[in-house]
């Protein structure tokens, strides 16, 4: 069994099924002019021993010319804590692969057109808990293997299929591992959530809430935390993130001909923006975030909660308004009293 991992991927590996949540839905190998587009991603399933589930998958072709494709089979894992998903072989023991069949599994794909492949899984009375598929489509032709230690998925698309094999012996169980801010102290927003979450059950499960913004008892702002629904798998860890951008001023990502600026570690180059409309929005002060998700455990919704808290300190916006207003003031203030006290003298 070899992993295919993302970061050794030559130029021509295509994978539309990362991030385990629905992204990107198209995907291009420009050295080999090969671009199809799938729907829906990923697919969730659910189905009871010894019954079949069938799910359609749509592709469509968005090359100039007709292909000839072709459906393979393949499992996915998790890969790292942000959902990326490891698309390996099938390995000695992964029976679960007969119960699948496509239909058709050759077939002609003329451009600009959506077609239609049927995914049928035929699930014996033995089985349970999650299996995790990657329908693989590719042109028929064999795909090129760089050496005999190495796989490759040379202009394919994958879409990932997660199925859900209802048993009463399923557990699903979810922790929070850490919930965070990426600062304590920020001088201007945004602010950036990370929310780890430990699945320690044997079935997927999918995590949503949100993240609820408070100074003292008022709150001031609610956060969405995995409106896409991303899974996580049995036995892995998943991040999510959430971003707050209320504020005056507030950073931006820098662009240039409408392109995003890069620094020399390729991270996004940022600038402040100051939306005078959004004076009032300023923030200052000690705050904290709430977190409250609900996951299905199969019988009810299990909450998890958690805080943290921080603090914006807009010292730029305090020292303006220090130099240009207070400073003046206080100038203006000492030179009236010296000119009364002046005035005094000389009437004496």
């Amino acid at each position: 069994m070899r992993c295919i991992k993302f970061a050794s991927y030559v130029c021509g590996v295509v994978l539309l099924a990362s991030a385990l949540s629905p992204p990107n839905l198209s995907a291009q190998t420009p050295s080999t002019g090969f671009n199809l587009v799938t729907s829906p991603l990923p697919i969730n399933l659910s189905v009871k021993p010894g019954s079949t589930v069938t799910t359609d998958i749509r592709l469509k072709n968005g090359g100039t010319e007709t292909e000839q494709l072709k459906a393979d089979l393949m499992k996915f894992s998790a890969y790292g804590e942000e959902g990326k998903p490891s698309i390996q072989d099938r390995a000695p023991g992964d029976d679960y692969f007969d119960w699948v069949r496509f239909s058709p599994s050759t077939f002609d794909a003329p451009p600009n057109q959506w077609i239609t492949v049927k995914m049928t899984i035929t699930v014996p009375k033995s089985a349970a808990f999650g299996y995790y598929y990657a329908a693989v489509f590719s042109r028929a032709t064999p795909p090129v293997k760089t050496s005999s230690r190495q796989n490759v998925l040379i202009g394919s698309s994958a879409v990932l299929v997660l199925l859900d094999v209802q048993s009463p012996n399923a557990k699903r169980v979810a922790t929070i591992r850490s919930f965070t801010a990426d600062k304590k102290f920020y001088e201007f927003l945004p602010a950036e959530f990370s929310l780890k979450i430990k699945n320690s059950g044997n079935v997927h499960l999918i995590p949503t809430g949100n993240i609820f913004i408070s100074k003292g008892k008022k709150q001031i702002a609610s956060l969405s935390v995995n409106e896409a629904r991303g899974n996580v798998l049995p036995a892995s860890n998943r991040t999510f993130t959430a971003v707050w951008t209320d504020g005056f001023p507030y950073y931006v990502n820098k662009e240039l001909n409408g392109k995003v600026v890069l620094d020399k570690n390729d991270k996004p180059v940022q600038q402040l923006k100051w939306d005078y409309a959004k004076i009032p929005d300023m923030k200052f002060g000690r705050y904290t975030a709430r977190m409250v998700l609900a996951y299905d455990d199969g019988r009810k919704d299990v909450p998890l909660e958690a805080t943290v808290s921080f603090w914006v300190i807009p010292l730029r916006v305090y020292a303006i308004l220090f130099i240009f207003l207070v400073l003046p003031t206080a100038l203006f203030v000492f030179l009236f009293i010296k000119y009364r006290r002046l005035k005094k003298t000389v009437k004496k």
